[in-house]
């Protein structure tokens, strides 16, 4: 296995030397253009979503346009900072077109994923599990991916780079309650996190389901996340199964929105107005994944001191009480 890894990995830096001329010259056609591609595959959706604050700071800095390749190039056009959103269902020959773009990549072309392989590393949670995360200077989640390549003063102020778009579904939707109880919130809830990447993230479905039924006197909560998902108890409306885009207008309307670390939260960074309420974990520290509207809550007094990035396998979860994150809700809120 490990020969076999040598010989791609030399073929693959062969290919590179045969490609460097195409490098330089696709590169330099769109500096010529002002141009920036960028591209991701994968099922990380959350992390696709950081391409549109991204590409507003690029925008901020050069006054450039910006092209995506993504799975969720849907999501993606709802940023006015990019100006082509493709999908990679999209591209024929997929796999020529991969590795292409892993050739040329360059100043202009950009892989929105941290490069660990090329460190030595097999993940990005081995690289920093390693101590790798310190040496890179501790970059929040939106540099990280390209922190090798950027500095850290083009990410300064980052926020999301989602808008609104005009369908009025989500807002008549919030229009009606904020008519019909005008003494309440609208708080936007997700109880059921994704376990691919690590379940040391989860807070738990019986623990939120505490928690809306300790706060449902002041927030009207909305459930989001897949048709498939388990439904909470107490909730005003039941809005699983919606589009992405549907989801990005429905938290712009809200007052808040809670979640395990991931997709709500990110979503939420476009809206700086809005509360996003974050459970603590041992996985990952707060200033990992906080923009200036996300709220930890649940944050020990020594959580800069812990040990992070452990498998969760390995770890032992701090037991979070959901009474008492019911009432930082409530304390923060009213």
């Amino acid at each position: 296995m490990k020969k076999k890894y040598k010989d791609i990995r030399k073929n693959f830096l062969f290919a590179k030397i045969i490609f460097k001329p195409l490098k330089i010259i696709a590169n330099k056609l769109l500096f010529k253009k002002n141009y920036f591609l960028i591209w991701r595959t994968g099922k990380a959706i959350g992390d696709q979503v950081l391409i549109t604050g991204f590409a507003k700071s690029l925008n901020n800095k050069y006054s450039c346009k910006v092209i995506t390749i993504s799975n969720y190039s849907s999501l993606l056009s709802l940023s006015p900072w990019i100006t082509k959103s493709i999908s990679w269902d999209q591209i024929i020959c997929f796999k020529i077109i991969y590795y292409s773009l892993k050739l040329i990549e360059g100043e202009r072309i950009i892989e929105y994923n941290f490069p660990f392989k090329r460190y030595g590393y097999k993940s990005q949670l081995e690289a920093y599990k390693s101590g790798f995360f310190e040496e890179l200077g501790e970059p929040p989640i939106w540099q990280a991916h390209v922190a090798d390549r950027f500095k850290r003063e083009i990410f300064k102020d980052f926020t999301g780079g989602l808008e609104i778009t005009n369908n009025g579904k989500a807002k008549l939707i919030t229009k009606n309650i904020y008519d019909n109880y005008p003494n309440f919130k609208i708080g936007i809830i997700n109880p059921v996190g994704k376990d691919s990447y690590a379940k040391s993230k989860l807070y738990g479905f019986e623990n939120y389901q505490i928690i809306v039924k300790d706060t449902k006197s002041k927030i009207k909560w909305l459930q989001v996340g897949l048709k498939k998902d388990k439904v909470l108890e107490d909730i005003h409306l039941d809005l699983r199964g919606n589009t992405l885009e549907f989801l990005v207008n429905i938290i712009s309307f809200s007052d808040l929105v809670l979640a395990d670390e991931g997709l709500l939260n990110h979503i939420a960074g476009s809206f700086p107005f809005i509360n996003s309420y974050v459970v603590f974990s041992k996985f990952s520290p707060p200033n990992y994944y906080s923009y200036k509207n996300t709220i930890t809550i649940g944050k020990p007094k020594n959580f800069s001191k812990l040990k992070y990035w452990e498998d969760y396998s390995e770890m032992s979860k701090i037991k979070l009480d959901p009474y008492e994150l019911a009432k930082s809700i409530i304390d923060t809120e009213f």
